[in-house]
């Protein structure tokens, strides 16, 4: 049986238990099956993809007519993956047709995407070369089992005839469409940098590949039936919002249909500045957003926050509106404070080394490069180094934590939302791909586990939790207080009664409200 969670509403009297479903890491875990409901005859038809014990199931996919399932399964340890066809009336497991093995994990996160011209023909996409590209498959080209190696000690096994159509050091985010007249696949990529998102068309003909519209900027677009237009919404670190009627034969804009006013105009906005630092490896470029305060003055001392994230599949940092600062950020620069914010090693959009580098070791590499941000600001002669600041929430509220108790002469101020701070009470498929269960690696976990290092806080740390978080689970707040009790240490703690893990509604203008405060009253 899967745990239950015990979350109380206290809405009610007496207070009642509201429980969540939530198998922690190396417990055990749901069995989920797959069926097709009929709706004319309600009757349902599972498909025979045998015991789902410690299996996930995921992207499905139908056939273009609506005759065959595709799914992609995984094994517990989430290093192996196999796409599966199965009869969709039937629900026989008809074959294998590709497969692909990492010795870290393997992280499957889109459907499969049939030509519309051809459905005989449909597009995978797989980080299996280092970055998320696009691979060709032809159902009507069976083969041999072919084992091909692949990024990082991986290998593949290949049932149909496959075809590499995007490949090099960025990666694909997102496929906006078709044109089927030029037979074009339109495709959200970083090529231009990892800050970005920028449109390309490319040929199914040929692979050739050529930018549509504007290089700068951020752009999230909806691609016209016959893929002759794009509808293209998009903001650059000055251009707030701007959304254009685009032709994709040659990128040109063709019609301004909005363009929005600066929101900021009128307010004394600060100066903000990228660029990039080294990671602790040396090698690789790691990308900040620095804020100075308004009035800025460089002979004066201000203190300094980093706010921080720092998990997967998140970016702080893009080249839309502002860098992406928040705007909490902007408002604590006009409070006085230099704010920093780093992509550390471990996010998202530079790849599968970049990203898995922290893999059975979270917390690790991340804060090492967090702490040549913390560098950058020492060597500002602007930035007071003994009142610096840090606060994340969930990921962010793990890195937070990790920051102030393993750099204690370092931070004298810490918020730390949401907060992971021992990864066995983290559920079991996020917990398990980035840190195996805890009896197969029982040392990552305990050099994770914030609550042996209770001991050695000294500043000060708030940490703010829902009090019914079914993500990071209240239980990770409370063990920790519990180790400072036993430990003789002490931080604060807040609690937003009923609140999830984020807070929504008026207790979000409290939140933010609340945090401001807490660095007012004890960093500046």
């Amino acid at each position: 049986m899967v745990t239950d969670y015990p979350q109380v509403n206290i809405d009610t009297r007496i207070a009642t238990l509201e429980p969540d479903k939530y198998p922690m890491a190396g417990m055990t875990s749901h069995k989920v099956t797959v069926g097709v409901y009929d709706l004319a005859t309600g009757k349902n038809v599972y498909l025979d993809a045998g015991d789902p014990t410690d299996r996930y199931f995921t992207n499905v996919s139908w056939s273009p007519d609506e005759q065959k399932l595709f799914l992609i399964e995984l094994n517990r340890d989430q290093n192996y993956a196999q796409l599966v066809r199965y009869d969709a009336a039937t629900g026989k497991r008809e074959a294998v047709l590709y497969e692909e093995i990492h010795p870290k994990y393997v992280e499957p996160q889109f459907p499969l995407t049939f030509l519309p011209w051809d459905d005989t023909k449909f597009i995978y996409q797989s980080q299996r070369d280092g970055y998320n590209h696009l691979y060709l498959f032809d159902t009507s080209a069976p083969c041999e089992p072919t084992i091909k190696n692949t990024d990082n000690g991986g290998t593949c096994r290949e049932s149909l005839r496959v075809t590499p159509l995007t490949q090099g050091d960025w990666l694909v985010q997102s496929i906006v469409g078709f044109n089927e007249k030029k037979k074009e696949v339109y495709i959200a990529t970083t090529e231009v940098s990892p800050m970005q998102t920028n449109i390309y068309a490319v040929s199914l003909k040929n692979g050739k590949r050529r930018p549509v519209g504007n290089s700068e900027g951020v752009h999230h677009v909806q691609l016209s039936a016959d893929g002759n237009y794009l509808i293209d919404n998009y903001s650059t670190p000055t251009v707030p919002r701007n959304i254009d009627l685009v032709a994709t034969a040659d990128g040109r804009t063709t019609k301004n249909l909005f363009r929005a006013e600066d929101p900021w105009k009128g307010y004394d906005v600060p100066t903000i500045e990228t660029g990039t630092i080294k990671a602790a490896d040396g090698v690789t470029d790691l990308y900040y957003r620095l804020i100075k305060p308004t009035g800025f003055d460089p002979s004066k001392k201000y203190p300094a926050i980093i706010y921080v994230y720092g998990g997967p599949h998140a970016q702080m940092l893009q080249n839309n509106f502002r860098y992406a600062a928040r705007g909490w950020d902007i408002y604590m620069a006009q409070q006085g404070y230099v704010m920093l914010t780093l992509d550390n090693r471990g996010s998202s959009n530079r790849g599968l080394a970049f990203e898995n580098c922290t893999f059975r070791q979270l917390g690790t590499e991340e804060m090492k490069d967090q702490m040549k941000g913390v560098e950058l600001l020492k060597s500002l002669p602007y930035v007071d180094a003994s009142r610096l600041g840090v606060h994340g929430w969930s990921f962010g509220g793990f890195m937070t934590t990790n920051l102030m108790l393993t750099h204690p002469d370092v931070f004298k101020v810490a918020v730390a939302g949401g907060p992971v701070i021992d990864w066995q009470y983290y559920e079991v498929m996020y917990g398990e791909r980035y840190m195996d269960t805890p009896e197969a690696n029982p040392d990552g976990y305990k050099n994770a586990n914030l609550k042996l290092r209770a001991g050695n806080l000294k500043g000060r740390l708030e940490l703010i939790i829902g009090g019914n978080d079914p993500t990071c689970v209240p239980q990770h707040t409370l063990s920790f207080i519990r180790a400072c009790i036993d430990q003789g240490t002490h931080p604060d703690l807040f609690i937003y009664p009923g609140q999830g893990h984020n807070m929504v509604g008026r207790d979000r203008v409290h939140l933010h409200e609340h945090i401001t405060r807490y660095f007012e009253e004890h960093l500046k």
